[in-house]
């Protein structure tokens, strides 16, 4: 069975093959391998999921997936997560705290791991 973490890195993977994320540059991580098979029907279905989510929820869930390697790859997670949640004051103007970015990103991957089949 698939957790929702191997769904999320699979709709990561599918959004790095076509248009970026947001406002995001395309980026594949280095140890990606180009070879190994996106489950399209799966990553549509985050797709959807993610897309009705409030903006801020969202970019929170881009920031540890997507664009988890490229925009905070060199930092610990909690400077990346520091990072991240400046970046989405700033985009939307709601400030997170550390536990409220962690709970929408974990509240996220359970509602995925749920739902997506």
């Amino acid at each position: 069975m698939l957790t929702g973490d191997d769904l999320l890195w699979n709709w990561a993977r599918w959004t790095w093959t076509g248009g970026p994320v947001g406002n995001m540059d395309r980026f594949i991580h280095e140890d990606e391998d180009p070879g190994r098979a996106i489950s399209e029907s799966h990553a549509q279905q985050v797709e959807a999921l993610h897309q009705a989510l409030p903006h801020h929820e969202r970019m929170a869930v881009i920031a540890e997936y997507p664009q988890k390697n490229a925009m905070f790859g060199d930092l610990p997670a909690h400077q990346r997560r520091a990072r991240a949640r400046r970046w989405i004051a700033r985009v939307t103007g709601v400030s997170l705290t550390d536990a409220e970015y962690q709970l929408y990103v974990g509240l996220f991957r359970d509602l995925v791991e749920r739902e997506v089949r």
